[in-house]
């Protein structure tokens, strides 16, 4: 699948399933001492709450991406889709985003036809929705007003990727507050 096309197959599924608040700015990254690498810094307000100062890429290694998806085409990048500051991985054969979104809960996950299923990963509650385009979201609730989102594209209808996507959302998981 073209890499233009996964992207904006993953922004849809980010702007549409996962719709919900206003459009937020991008927050600081944390100075703290992370193992985990970052890319882009984000910057803009400070919004005060758990998520606050996250990198999206400090939840998911390069190395971790491809031990689930594969090798990577390029380097992971922080990117604004909607509301999210989301770190775009970029396999071979799909297409991954970790995002995170400080001012919508699980409670804003609609399924615009999509079927959504409540579920817990790890110490979190969470929503997990399957698009028809071979994509798969796993929104990981934090507090009533923010959570994470990973979404995997496979690139195929046919493929199933929520297993991948759902090892995405346990190596994510224990790096929520």
């Amino acid at each position: 699948m073209n890499p233009r096309t996964t992207l904006a197959a993953v922004a849809v599924l980010l702007s549409t399933v996962a719709c919900g608040g206003p459009a937020e700015s991008p927050a600081a990254p944390t100075s703290g001492g992370s193992a985990l690498p970052t890319t882009a810094p984000a910057v803009g307000p400070s919004r005060g709450g758990p998520l606050d100062g996250l990198d999206p890429c400090g939840l998911l290694t390069k190395a971790e991406a491809e031990q689930i998806t594969g090798a990577q085409t390029a380097e992971p990048v922080v990117e604004q889709l909607g509301a999210a500051r989301v770190c775009t991985f970029s396999p071979e054969q799909a297409l991954l985003g970790v995002g995170i979104r400080t001012t919508s809960g699980l409670d804003q996950v609609q399924s615009n036809g999509n079927v959504v299923r409540e579920l817990v990963v790890g110490r979190h509650q969470a929503k997990q929705s399957v698009g028809a385009t071979g994509s798969c979201g796993i929104f990981l609730g934090v507090t009533a007003s923010s959570r994470v989102d990973v979404v995997l594209n496979s690139g195929s209808p046919t493929e199933d990727p929520c297993p991948l996507a759902m090892r995405v959302a346990e190596l994510v998981e224990p790096r929520l507050p």
